[in-house]
């Protein structure tokens, strides 16, 4: 807290309590009714854990906007049609992302729970290996 409130002189104390809230995620399908289309956190909210939120809502809002021209422009209505299909396929696999990284990384908080071990292997995993390391940085940058 004193290096992130620059307040080097912030009186500490110890830690008393700790708890894990659930995080919410939530995907409206689908994202276009007609002529209503729903972008960003309208359509799709990301717990914060895999930091997916902003991405996710720029691309929404990149494939409307070239649908949006290519209507106006061309009359070419494809890419309208398709917005909800082509966002949904993106949005399903970073919430698959951001869940997997809220279980592997909550999951080592409490030694007594079945799934810390699984959860610290598959840690050490992407931590340790290459694959597991190439495999990160593709679900961390969206090419994967």
């Amino acid at each position: 807290m004193r290096f992130r409130l620059h307040r080097p002189d912030l009186p500490g104390g110890p830690i008393t309590e700790t708890e894990v809230f659930p995080l919410r995620s939530l995907v409206r399908e689908p994202m276009s009714y007609g002529r209503l289309y729903l972008l960003g956190d309208a359509a799709h909210v990301i717990s914060p854990m895999g930091a997916k939120g902003m991405n996710l809502a720029l691309y929404d809002a990149e494939v409307f906007a070239t649908a949006v021209r290519d209507f106006a422009a061309y009359g070419d209505d494809s890419g309208l049609r398709s917005y909800s299909a082509v966002c949904l396929a993106r949005t399903w696999k970073h919430q698959e992302w951001s869940q997997w990284m809220s279980e592997m990384l909550h999951g080592m908080c409490d030694p007594e729970v079945f799934r810390a071990r699984p959860a610290r292997a598959r840690f050490e995993r992407v931590a340790s290996t290459p694959a597991g390391a190439r495999y990160w940085a593709e679900l961390m940058t969206g090419l994967g």
